[in-house]
């Protein structure tokens, strides 16, 4: 044990002579925070209401709605809500036009909403406006004096952060996936010096080193992109982080998974632009699928193909801490980085005793 803590220490002091390396990495961290939520912004704001929405609607003769429809337009107003009635129009044609952003056919039975793809936040007002008026019309046939009533804002709705809240967050964690570059001053220092041809005559210097490179990596990790460039990104966007003790206890146990993780490619691939180019395009795909690139309330990829994704559990976990004050992924999360991490030593440990090198 104390053989490992003296090659700790002598890695950290290896990494950190690699000063203009950390300062980019936080610099980097913190602009594409900046350049990724200024160029989302559009995307998340359309999860906010407009300001007017224009109603569409046909009555058919003898339609049980008909008795309330003068009532029902007043109160649409207030809730800045425009009521037009149409006769014999197309709804689909209406919506795709423009005339209305959401169209209800009121038939003799029933009634049929039609909105767009582009409007799905002003087609669920719409239809949670209508069962507030199913209701009242099953109040009023209880008791004749019951007046319809119309309240939009009670919709129940699930909170969206904003954009440099969610990729305050987003962008960090993926940062934190490829700490294991921090490492590449070691490896580049044990090739030149040709130090593996110490650990392999050395009877336990190998697997000390293998634990030395994890742990140093891990600290410097954690302390320079969890910490500081974390820290920093709070600071500049004023992110919320949701939970801190769980917060940082994730990022922590983040970098001691992705080190782990990045650490076989280097012991898997002699060449390291070669180790370096496949773990970027490895983590570069989970970022991707995980939400650090596009959000994954509006990702156009199934469930199933996210949940393969070890950052989609951490993004979720984190940001839903954030906007809601809890989350169901923190446990999934934690399970999956420690999977990750015990798998990751595991070989890490075995192709080391193996080959008597790091």
């Amino acid at each position: 044990m104390n053989k490992i803590w003296i090659v700790t220490k002598n890695y950290m002091k290896l990494i950190c002579r690699s000063k203009a390396m950390l300062i980019i990495t936080c610099l980097g961290m913190i602009l594409t925070v900046g350049a990724v939520a200024s160029g989302f912004h559009t995307l998340l704001d359309s999860a906010s209401r407009s300001e007017e929405i224009r109603l569409g609607y046909e009555m058919q003769e003898g339609s049980s709605y008909s008795f309330l429809e003068g009532t029902w337009e007043s109160e649409l107003e207030k809730e800045k809500i425009i009521a037009q009635k149409f006769t014999g129009a197309d709804p689909e044609s209406v919506v795709k036009s423009g005339d209305a952003d959401v169209f209800v056919n009121f038939t003799k039975d029933g009634f049929y909403v039609t909105g767009s793809s582009k409007k799905e936040l002003e087609t669920r007002i719409v239809k949670y406006i209508l069962f507030q008026m199913e209701q009242t019309m099953l109040a009023m046939k209880a008791d004749p004096a019951a007046q319809i009533k119309i309240d939009a804002s009670s919709l129940p709705t699930k909170k969206v952060s904003e954009a440099e809240n969610y990729y305050g967050i987003a962008q960090p964690v993926y940062f934190i996936t490829i700490c294991s570059i921090f490492l590449t001053m070691i490896y580049w220092t044990e090739r030149k010096n040709r130090l593996l041809i110490r650990y392999r005559i050395g009877k336990n210097g190998a697997v000390s080193s293998y634990f030395g490179k994890l742990i140093s990596g891990s600290l410097i990790s954690f302390l320079v992109l969890g910490c500081i460039g974390f820290g920093l990104v709070n600071m500049v966007f004023d992110v919320h982080i949701g939970n801190p003790v769980i917060t940082m206890g994730v990022l922590f146990l983040m970098t001691i998974a992705f080190t782990a993780f990045g650490m076989l490619f280097f012991q898997l691939f002699k060449q390291m632009a070669v180790s370096i180019g496949l773990m970027f395009m490895v983590l570069w795909f989970a970022g991707y699928f995980g939400g650090s690139f596009e959000t994954y309330m509006y990702s156009s990829f199934s469930e199933s193909l996210k949940r393969l994704s070890p950052v989609y559990y951490i993004n979720r976990s984190l940001i839903e801490l954030s906007v809601e004050g809890q989350t169901d992924f923190i446990l999934p999360c934690i399970l999956y980085l420690s999977t990750i991490a015990l798998v990751s030593i595991a070989l890490g440990v075995f192709i080391t005793a193996k080959k008597k090198e790091v």
